[in-house]
């Protein structure tokens, strides 16, 4: 199949997919129960998000998906140094 040939993903088609990987690996990182990725979940979200950024303008998502994905780990990291902090300052309270 040629790059012509693809079917074209659509943004909020591809995010919606990739959001389910950003959220399983969040739930791996914290050590809630989750299955790891798997060859198949791994090759599928590569390739989405591959393709996502190879497709021809306008459907080019590579700058919103790089913008998306770090909106959401840098989320992702504040809410959890938010937490760390608070749970810190709560035992010296209680000490």
């Amino acid at each position: 199949m040629t790059m012509s040939e693809r079917k074209i993903i659509e943004l909020e088609t591809g995010w919606e997919f990739m959001q389910k990987g950003i959220t399983k690996l969040k739930n791996i990182l914290e050590g809630i129960p989750e299955q790891q990725f798997n060859s198949e979940e791994y090759i599928m979200l590569y390739t989405t998000i591959y393709n996502m950024c190879t497709q021809k303008p306008p459907q080019d998502y590579s700058q919103q998906l790089y913008d998306r994905y770090r909106d959401s780990f840098e989320e992702y990291i504040t809410s959890m140094v938010s937490y760390f902090l608070f749970s810190l300052k709560i035992l010296s309270f209680i000490s």
